[in-house]
């Protein structure tokens, strides 16, 4: 009876190694796939940060360059070269406050370039004219 015991497990000496290599890809892609997911969330949180960083400063200042250095300063995670601002709105008096909003598109790679190597995200920010 020992034997067939011994002999059974032999059989399946290899099952695991191939349980294995067909879990690993799955295993690996998932966490690819979390990394990626993750490091474009950070990337948008700080993309509509400086958004609202430069709405704020061009709300206060009514000034472009001023406003971009704010926004560019209100991100200090992402490569400053590749964000690009664009404004609307303008500061001028009137009845209801005006608002200026601001648009914030940053053009990157991504970590691993697992799904796709470039990444573009867009953030948007507004503020209230001397608000």
């Amino acid at each position: 009876m020992k034997r067939r015991i011994k002999s059974s497990k032999n059989h399946e000496r290899g099952a695991v190694a191939v349980e294995f290599a067909l879990v690993a890809p799955i295993l690996v892609s998932l966490i690819i796939a979390v990394v990626e997911f993750s490091n474009a969330y950070n990337i948008q949180v700080s993309v509509t940060q400086a958004s609202r960083e430069a709405a704020r400063s061009m709300a206060i200042t009514n000034d472009t360059s001023k406003a971009t250095a704010a926004g560019k300063a209100g991100a200090p995670s992402l490569d400053t070269s590749k964000l690009s601002f664009s404004y609307s709105g303008a500061c001028a008096a009137g009845s209801p406050p005006p608002t200026i909003t601001v648009t914030t598109t940053y053009s990157g790679q991504s970590l691993t370039g697992f799904f796709g190597s470039s990444l573009t995200v867009t953030g948007k920010g507004a503020m209230q004219c001397n608000g």
